[in-house]
């Protein structure tokens, strides 16, 4: 891809996992200072679309990232983002405050799912754990009842479904799965990391979700716990 459509799918896909409204050529000229025309801007953005990254909601709107459009950014423009040194803090303090490690790693999930703003699975010996969901409802995708009992029956299926991402997480990074590739559901973004003791921490979202700071965050707690 060409770097210009590039630095456009990456502010496109950005800006609306942070507002969650379909982003428009008007506001990637003036509120993004790009150095081209509307014009251009606008033309870049419809071939974005044909070659199938974005997607026009409504006729008129802006445009939203597609799942090829997601999958893209995170193979080839996201970049980790470490939480500060006082999240790393808070996060450390409220860890390490449990000597027992089933506890440690729910303090650690409860701190995600709110850190995030999504839901969160740990996993361990058969057993299972989450966290999260109301931060996850609130959410503007789940505004759609349907989407919402989709996604939700992810949970009900849980334990079908988490020995597929334990092996799909393999390795010592965070990995990422987006719709037709998520071992958890088409709808849904996973974010996962393996952790010590055969354990696994997953970050579960809407497509639109922070990638970049949910790996930094996973990357953060793993060398804490």
């Amino acid at each position: 891809m060409e770097a210009r459509k590039e630095e456009l799918l990456k502010l496109i896909i950005e800006n609306y996992v942070a507002t969650a409204e379909p982003v428009g050529s008007a506001f990637l000229v003036d509120a993004a200072d790009l150095p081209v025309s509307g014009a251009t801007v606008r033309n870049e953005m419809r071939e974005l679309e044909e070659s199938g990254y974005l997607v026009q909601p409504h006729t008129s709107a802006g445009r939203i990232p597609s799942e090829s459009g997601y999958r893209y950014y995170v193979e080839h423009l996201m970049k980790p983002e470490q939480p500060k040194g006082v999240v790393q803090r808070e996060l450390a303090s409220i860890v390490r405050e449990e000597s027992d490690p089933v506890r440690r790693r729910k303090n650690a999930a409860r701190f995600t799912a709110e850190y995030i703003g999504n839901a969160v699975i740990i996993a361990w010996q058969d057993s299972i754990y989450y966290t999260g969901l109301a931060y996850l409802f609130a959410q503007p995708e789940f505004r759609d009842a349907a989407h919402t009992v989709s996604i939700s029956s992810l949970f009900d299926e849980c334990e079908d479904r988490i020995d597929g991402l334990f092996s799909a997480s393999a390795g010592n990074e965070p990995k990422v799965f987006i719709g037709k590739d998520n071992p958890l559901g088409t709808l849904c973004g996973t974010v996962s990391i393996h952790m010590r003791g055969e354990s696994l921490m997953a970050i579960i979202g809407p497509w639109r979700m922070p990638y970049g700071r949910a790996v930094g965050l996973l990357q953060t707690i793993k060398s804490i716990l």
